[in-house]
């Protein structure tokens, strides 16, 4: 399931988020072992945040990086507590990273899921200070479904802003009080041994970025939106209801019983005769939580009955 996320990323990033050259050659170096390659980029990236000291500007959330001088006043990037550094721990092929990101602003609205379409002005470097990619004005959204793993770790961590655009003001439109932060990637949650364009194979990446809007969706179309097919687990991609290795975001039956998710939801919600909607025309855009009240268990498991397989819709 990583690898093919991760095929999914690479032509994402190639599409969208990195525009590269039409001519730009994709190349695949020889395979190294993880945990020895996660070993040497950890110290790369540690080095880099204790050696490198970061501006920002606190109207725009604009961040700039620069060397610490042996004899400069700067504080590292790893040492300053204006934006304290934050880490994620991620279990990936079977190796235990920690990812460094920055907060720079929460943000105040919505918060993606891995699954969710997603409005982001970005720069992205190596960790030699090369950038090789810079989006200042994003004009459409994308999924982050599509995106490298870093993006669909680090990103649902932060809120979207507000769009504000004044009648018969001058200004043009702007997102305001939006997310923003910096987030350190070793190679594994972007490209590993695949190279393209300005970036080699096994590179850390650093990208900065700024959440300007969410759009919540349903990538298996079974009427539960991505960000409410979580369950108990912390994560949607680790919510896998029959066990079937397809987490239920992505499965149109998350309970293995042969009948598809949505088809439960329409012919029990719109036949039980305990749920408030009986009679009540289906329609077909509309989306419903997990803890939507309609969906009572029909059985004494306490299940919802899309997620319980003894649990049959009514015909």
């Amino acid at each position: 399931m990583n690898h093919f996320l991760k095929a999914l990323g690479l032509i994402a990033f190639i599409t969208f988020f990195v525009a590269c050259k039409k001519d730009d050659d994709v190349s695949i170096a020889p395979p190294r072992d993880y945990t020895v390659q996660y070993a040497s980029e950890k110290d790369s990236i540690e080095k880099y945040l204790k050696n490198h000291y970061m501006v920002v500007d606190t109207e725009t959330f604009d961040v700039t990086f620069d060397s610490i001088r042996s004899t400069g006043p700067q504080v590292s990037i790893w040492d300053q507590t204006d934006y304290p550094l934050r880490n994620k721990v991620v279990t990936l092929n079977e190796v235990q990273y920690t990812i460094y990101y920055l907060s720079l602003r929460e943000g105040v609205g919505k918060a993606p899921s891995r699954g969710d379409n997603v409005l982001v002005q970005y720069k992205g470097s190596l960790l030699d200070d090369t950038q090789f990619e810079f989006q200042p004005f994003p004009q459409t959204s994308s999924s982050l479904y599509g995106t490298i793993e870093g993006w669909q770790e680090i990103i649902p961590l932060f809120k979207d802003g507000i769009y504000v655009d004044e009648p018969d003001s001058p200004n043009p439109p702007e997102y305001q009080d939006y997310g923003a932060g910096v987030m350190f990637l070793p190679s594994d949650f972007a490209y590993y041994n695949s190279a393209t364009g300005d970036i080699p194979a096994y590179s850390p990446l650093i990208f900065s970025f700024k959440l300007y809007a969410v759009q919540y969706t349903d990538l298996d179309g079974d009427t539960i939106l991505n960000k409410d097919e979580i369950g108990s687990a912390t994560d949607i991609l680790y919510n896998d209801t029959d066990g079937d290795g397809i987490p239920d975001y992505l499965d149109v039956d998350d309970d293995g019983d042969g009948f598809n998710t949505k088809t439960e939801l329409e012919k029990y919600n719109y036949s039980n005769p305990a749920s408030p909607n009986v009679g009540v025309p289906y329609v077909p855009a509309q989306y419903y939580s997990f803890d939507d009240a309609a969906f009572l268990p029909c059985s004494a498991s306490g299940i919802k009955p899309y997620l319980d397989p003894t649990c049959q819709p009514l015909r």
